[in-house]
């Protein structure tokens, strides 16, 4: 007998923002915007986090993005392993389209979107059902990224491993 999974009814089910005052209760995240915070200086936001910095926790499940707003989409340029092997194609290059149905895309560019405009982390509450008919929930943390300095050009994503549920 197969498990049905059914998705949540409405946009608010699947995403939940939270307010970055509650990062205290997830450690990676928090220790990933510590490391943010002290990139950023003078104003400026860093082109990137660096590698060796990063909790280790949280590589598998990060994903390097470049913010496409002229398209209302975002281009994936690294993935970490989870996230790699649970995809069914050739990661690198895809959109958001290519990871989530049309609805879920919305609500991860409208993350992405607040955080480039904001130009401040983004902590929200996800549960979804992958194109693959696999439930997800989890806490995720976007950090905003500027080659420049200045104009946001992409996104450091992650999760708080101790979070994840995947039925």
């Amino acid at each position: 007998m197969t498990d049905t999974i059914s998705m949540p009814q409405s946009p608010d089910d699947r995403h939940r923002d939270l307010d970055l005052v509650e990062i205290g209760s997830y450690p990676a995240l928090a220790e990933c915007v510590r490391i943010w915070r002290l990139a950023c200086r003078g104003g400026e936001l860093p082109a990137i986090l660096p590698p060796d910095e990063v909790p280790p926790a949280v590589i598998p499940y990060m994903m390097l993005l470049d913010y496409l707003p002229e398209r209302r989409d975002a281009r994936v340029r690294m993935v970490g392993h989870y996230v790699g092997e649970r995809a069914d194609f050739e990661t690198i290059g895809r959109n958001l389209r290519g990871y989530f149905n049309e609805a879920d895309a919305q609500i991860v560019y409208a993350g992405l979107e607040r955080a480039a405009t904001t130009r401040e982390p983004s902590l929200a509450r996800r549960d979804y059902v992958s194109i693959e008919g696999k439930r997800f929930r989890y806490v995720r943390l976007i950090l905003p990224l500027a080659s420049d300095g200045r104009n946001v050009d992409g996104f450091f994503k992650t999760i708080e491993p101790s979070t994840l549920i995947a039925s």
